[in-house]
Formats: C-alpha cells, structure tokens, sequence
C-alpha cells in the first residue's frame, strides 16, 4: 500500500491526481508523518542543535495537522483529512530529501552565521555582514524546489478542501505560518530541557 502511496505522490508533485487518490490508511499517513519528520531533521540538524532539530520537526508535523484538520471542518470535509495529511506529509518528505544536497551546501556559512549573535544582529538591522557567497547552484535549486512545494501543498489543500485557486494559495500561506508558529513553540519548549540536560550551546553576547 505504501507504494500506491509513493506513486500517487510522485503524480501529485507533477501536478496529476490529488489528495482524493491517496490510500485511505491511518497507519499510513502515520507512517509519512513520519517521514516528513526525519526529512526534516536530516535537513536541520547541520544548523541547529540535534534537540532544537527534533522540535522543529515535529512541531511541524503537529502544526500541519492541526491546520488541516481546521480547514476541512471548517468545510465540512473532515472525512478527507486522512488521505490529505497523507498526501502533504509524504509530499513535503520528499521535496525536503530533494533539498538535502543543497543544504549541505548551504550548511557550513549558515551555521557560522547562526552562531554568530553578533552577526545576526546586524542582518536585523539590515547591515552587511561578512560571508561567503553560497554555491549558486544550490541557491537556484533550494529556491526552486521550495516554490514547487508551495505549488504542490495549494493544489492539495485546493483540491482536498473544494477551494478557488486564490483561496487555496492564501490558505497553504497561512497554513506555512501556522506551522512556523508550532515550530517556534516546540523549540521555546525544548529549551528548558536541553538546559536541564546541559546541552544548550555556549553563545558568546553580541558586543553592545
């Protein structure tokens, strides 16, 4: 059933089918749920500590469930929630494998800049801040790769909750903000454990 899954995936980042094809399996979509999580830490855990990264991952995976559920009951379609979970979690895994060679590209200047307090204050307040420029082709196809997803997560949503294209692109932007907001959230949580585990970095304080 799985491969039913994978093929039915595979047409969707083409832009055939929809959410509607996808197996009507929980353990299934448990299973991408899954996989969208330890998609998503491979591609975190070069930049961020490895427990702020498994927060991350499955702050997001919460937080697209939580959004997806409240769409579909908002629409009176909540029986479609299985097979769209299924679709987006399995989609995203895939584009976030996809994006993997170019993270590590773009790992190493990233994680400088990360652990750098000074340096990413002056990128708030829109100063130049010495750094490598990253390899071009990774940027091109990071970025590529990303508005693809985008393309793929409003068709499924557009698709799974019977929604005009604009109503679909503006609602896959609020549905990347909410789990933005759920990833947030789980890091702020995972803090106070890594400080008890001893495991917070040590920062050096931004020059005032």
């Amino acid at each position: 059933m799985f491969s039913h899954a994978l093929r039915v995936t595979l047409a969707l980042l083409l832009f055939r089918g929809g959410p509607q094809d996808f197996p009507f399996s929980v353990p299934i979509s448990r299973a991408c749920a899954v996989a969208a999580a330890l998609a998503s830490l491979l591609l975190m855990a070069p930049l961020i500590p490895l427990p702020l990264a498994l927060a991350a991952a499955i702050g997001g995976v919460v937080g697209l469930a939580f959004f997806t559920r409240t769409l579909l009951r908002a629409r009176k379609l909540e029986n479609r929630l299985v097979q769209t979970l299924g679709a987006q979690y399995l989609s995203g895994a895939l584009f976030a494998l996809a994006m993997w060679p170019a993270f590590q590209a773009l790992a190493p200047e990233l994680s400088r800049l990360l652990s750098d307090p000074a340096a990413l204050e002056r990128l708030r307040a829109g100063q130049p801040v010495d750094m490598q420029s990253p390899p071009m082709w990774a940027t091109l196809l990071s970025d590529l790769l990303f508005f693809w997803s985008l393309a793929v997560s409003v068709r499924i949503n557009r698709l799974a909750a019977d929604l005009a294209v604009p109503a679909g692109i503006l609602l896959t932007i609020a549905s990347a903000l909410v789990m933005m907001s759920f990833v947030v959230l789980a890091q702020l949580m995972a803090i106070p454990l890594m400080g008890l585990f001893g495991l917070l970095p040590a920062v050096t304080p931004a020059a005032s």
